[in-house]
């Protein structure tokens, strides 16, 4: 009988062998999987020593691994390298032990904002999600919008069922922030192979200061589940309009160019 981490590699082998076999048009209509046959594909050219090395961008990147399907290629894609722009200190120290490579992987200790300066970030307690005290899926809850990630809806007020219960752990911190731009000029980005934004309400902003025409990445995923219904519109639309195919898999908007 295989363990946990047995199973979860035997389920990415099959979602891989998947991914190559079923015919094109099936997957099409399945945005996930397309993305871990664009990946493997990755994977493949790069152990052939073929092209320029993979280059992912990832804005809200967590720690890289936790409820995440695609950064984790970054250590199956041989010489790949990456931006990695995340803003809560307990998240980075969990990032760079998980992509400990700094000439590959870079990691951005800002939130990308549409003018340079500082926001408040809303975040929970470094010491109880350590602790084990909150559900794991905190650990990548922190926004710099009014969105309430306990639920997805009203706006971390006492509305929320799990208000009480979640509250004392809640906390501001104050970090830097920047423009997109800013930071791929700064860190040299001149192609993106890989684009993907998870801000928890924020990642609108972040996707529309994208410039498609200029990088046009190969495969885009940008989190929608904490958007308005008008700015889920505004990425498809965007993404539609700059000739990408389009899907969605559970609170992720895919794309392939």
């Amino acid at each position: 009988m295989m363990d946990g981490s047995e199973a979860s590699v035997f389920l990415e082998f099959v979602r891989i062998v998947l991914a190559f076999g079923l015919p094109v048009g099936i997957l099409d209509r399945g945005a996930a999987l397309r993305g871990t046959k664009f990946l493997a594909q990755a994977a493949l050219k790069a152990r052939l020593g073929r092209g320029r090395p993979f280059q992912m961008v990832n804005v809200g990147a967590c720690d890289g691994a936790l409820f995440d399907d695609v950064t984790p290629w970054l250590n199956r894609i041989a010489n790949s390298r990456a931006l990695l722009v995340e803003p809560i200190p307990y998240n980075q120290k969990r990032l760079r032990a998980n992509y400990p490579d700094r000439d590959r992987f870079i990691i951005e200790p800002v939130a990308v904002t549409r003018s340079k300066g500082t926001i408040r970030v809303k975040t929970f307690d470094a010491a109880a999600l350590e602790a084990g005290t909150l559900p794991i899926e905190f650990i990548g809850c922190s926004s710099i919008t009014d969105t309430n990630l306990m639920s997805g809806k009203n706006a971390w007020g006492e509305a929320d069922d799990n208000f009480a219960k979640f509250a004392p752990y809640l906390k501001d911190i104050e970090v830097a922030s920047e423009p997109l731009q800013a930071l791929l000029d700064r860190n040299g980005i001149d192609y993106i192979d890989a684009f993907l934004v998870d801000c928890e309400g924020a990642d609108w902003a972040v996707f529309d200061q994208l410039d498609l025409n200029r990088y046009r990445p190969g495969l885009i995923k940008v989190e929608v589940g904490a958007l308005p219904a008008p700015e889920i519109g505004e990425v498809v639309v965007k993404l539609k309009t700059a000739g990408y195919s389009v899907g969605i898999y559970a609170e992720d908007v895919w794309a392939f160019a």
